[in-house]
């Protein structure tokens, strides 16, 4: 049976803006003695093979064949640097589309559906993930995805809120304008934090936006279906359950006068932002805050932290996991809230 954890959050029509954490709550993993440490890589791809990509993944988001290639422009930041590129399907003029250089990543908007806020019908869930299931197979036909690399009975439905208030505040309006599907990448049963798909599904019933892509991870299939590390990938031993990091974790993380509040632990594998390549074991992840009273009787709420542990050395110091602040960036169309990695 699907475990749906449904997420609501309210985009108030004044002001848009982005929600959400590098690391979306997982589901928990049991994890047995033998782990898999895999070598991985942020990788890019070529410009004439990032326009077919672009072109497959337009293809299943307005779900029509298209005759004209994508066309590619490197968009510069204000260091001179192109970390992000433009992309424009001559046939499909409503989408927008960026790929991010440092994460591999697609993104596809429907900008027409992402001002569409008053829907005059709406889908039910089962029918939003049902239409998800669709774009999945037709990722997976274009080649765009390993169907083999995702967990349907783990999915994640969040849903985004159109909507506005009263000068009192004393009446709000709101409106559920998109389900968001969220599938990460597994290797054998264990979530990668830093890849995955999501799929938005206006509440009108057409396909909102698709993001897809991550962390390339080097590995072999044996005839079990087992993934096993190639490269410096090597297979390991467990050593600490669970319980006790998390024992571990209540200890090193109280501060004085402070209470903690974890909202969520899980093992996963993440892979570093700040490398390139990296060998990557799973990790006893949790995301939390502190919240600290004042002198004035008010309690203060620090930033979410994420922190992991290591599943196979006791003595090996936590990772710090939090992703860095940026600086907000107003952007043209509503970016999607969330993610698997940011």
């Amino acid at each position: 049976m699907k475990r749906i954890r449904s997420i609501t959050r309210i985009v108030l029509m004044c002001s848009v803006f982005i929600m959400g954490e590098a690391l979306a709550q997982p589901r928990a993993t049991q994890v047995g003695d033998r782990l898999a440490a895999f070598e991985m890589e942020w990788r890019e791809v070529k410009p004439e093979a990032l326009s077919a990509r672009a072109r497959a993944a337009a293809e299943v988001l307005v779900d029509s064949d298209l005759k004209q290639p994508a066309t590619i422009v490197p968009l510069k930041s204000s260091d001179g640097v192109s970390r992000r590129t433009q992309i424009t399907v001559p046939d499909s003029p409503a989408l927008d589309i960026v790929y991010l250089h440092e994460y591999d990543e697609l993104r596809l908007v429907n900008t027409e559906l992402a001002t569409s806020t008053a829907p005059i019908n709406e889908i039910s869930q089962e029918e939003a993930i049902n239409l998800a299931r669709r774009a999945f197979d037709g990722l997976a036909k274009h080649k765009l995805i390993d169907p083999r690399h995702f967990n349907w009975d783990r999915v994640d439905v969040a849903s985004t809120w159109a909507g506005g208030s009263s000068r009192d505040a004393k009446t709000i309006d709101k409106r559920r304008v998109e389900y968001r599907i969220t599938l990460r990448r597994e290797l054998n049963g264990v979530e990668l934090a830093n890849a995955g798909l999501r799929i938005a599904v206006h509440t009108s019933g057409r396909l909102a936006a698709l993001r897809l892509g991550g962390v390339s991870v080097k590995l072999k299939i044996n005839p079990n279906g087992v993934e096993e590390p190639v490269g410096k990938g090597r297979w390991l031993e467990r050593k600490v359950t669970a319980e006790e990091l998390k024992a571990r974790f209540e200890r090193e993380g109280l501060v004085k006068n402070a209470k903690l509040k974890v909202a969520w632990s899980s093992v996963l594998y993440v892979m570093p932002e700040s490398k390139r390549v990296a060998l990557v074991e799973p990790l006893y992840v949790v995301s939390y805050s502190l919240e600290v009273p004042s002198d004035d009787g008010t309690t203060a709420v620090s930033r979410r932290k994420t922190v992991g542990f290591s599943l196979t050395d006791a003595k090996a110091p936590s990772v710090d996991l939090t992703p860095p602040v940026r600086a907000p960036q107003l952007e043209k169309i509503r970016k999607e809230a969330g993610g698997p990695r940011r």
